[in-house]
């Protein structure tokens, strides 16, 4: 069922001022038009959402649909709200949720002016990039992705089993690929998964998780409690490490790339140096 946004501001300003006529005046729209958007309303839920009379009242499913109408309201001045951040901002920065735990925030911290910051998935960050959504990217993905951009190489980024301190596999070094697979590791989510395939794949293994939570913390939640194991990029722990957790190195090692993509806008290159000196 459709439902338009003028029909959820008619059933508001009902709500507001208990007429048509001054609903109509406060939308800046006629009567007749209000009278319409309410009534198709009402066809399509089948009940009516208002007593007629001298004075309009809502029916109980017209306060309900009034309680969601501002909901619906409240999200879209949310989301007018970010547009309007990013226009105001001096410079744009996409990340990938990793480096949004240390690196980009050590870096924010440190240059002039006003960034905003959103996280994304590689796949999204490269969208942003070419709509011109973002001037500056931290991706895992590399340049072939990206365009015209100018691209620097941050770092290589290990991936670290992340086990609970009384782990049987604690004390005895590394930990095997298939190790951490028979222990039912969770996987992190995003693009995190992937790249773990294809490492393992290209070392003979198999990547079958037990759990994918699609969240850092949790991962290192379910560890610290003993619950199983995980496996994040380094970039991804937090300093210091919560109570409970160990990680350790992987063997053999696995890794991927991570790059910042630019666009030619003032400031953008003087961030992208930092980061690739964190």
């Amino acid at each position: 069922m459709d439902v338009a946004l003028a029909q959820l501001d008619a059933v508001l300003a009902l709500a507001e001022h208990g007429s048509f006529t001054r609903a109509a005046a406060a939308l800046g729209r006629t009567q007749s038009a209000v009278s319409r958007s309410v009534a198709t309303l009402e066809r399509r839920l089948g009940v009516p959402v208002a007593h007629r009379g001298p004075v309009v009242t809502l029916t109980a499913t017209g306060r309900e649909v009034a309680e969601h109408a501002r909901a619906v309201r409240g999200h879209l001045e949310a989301v007018a709200g970010l547009a309007q951040r990013g226009a105001r901002a001096d410079l744009r920065v996409g990340a990938v949720h990793s480096a949004t735990v240390r690196l980009v925030p050590a870096v924010v911290r440190r240059v002039p002016g006003r960034v905003w910051v959103v996280q994304g998935d590689d796949d999204e960050l490269a969208a942003w990039f070419a709509s011109g959504t973002v001037d500056l990217a931290v991706s895992t993905w590399g340049p072939e992705h990206f365009g015209a951009a100018d691209t620097h190489l941050v770092r290589e980024d290990a991936f670290l089993a992340v086990l609970p301190a009384r782990h049987p596999l604690v004390g005895h070094g590394p930990v095997g690929l298939r190790a951490l697979v028979e222990a039912r590791v969770a996987d992190p989510g995003g693009t995190c998964g992937p790249q773990l395939e294809d490492g393992y794949l290209a070392h003979g293994e198999s990547w079958v998780p037990a759990h994918v939570v699609r969240d850092v913390g949790t991962v290192l939640a379910m560890a610290a409690a003993g619950i199983t194991v995980g496996v994040l990029p380094a970039l991804a722990l937090p300093d210091p490490l919560p109570s409970g957790v160990v990680v350790l190195p992987l063997d053999p090692p696995l890794g991927r790339t991570v790059h910042v993509h630019t666009r030619s806008v003032p400031g953008a290159a003087d961030l992208a140096e930092l980061l690739a000196s964190v």
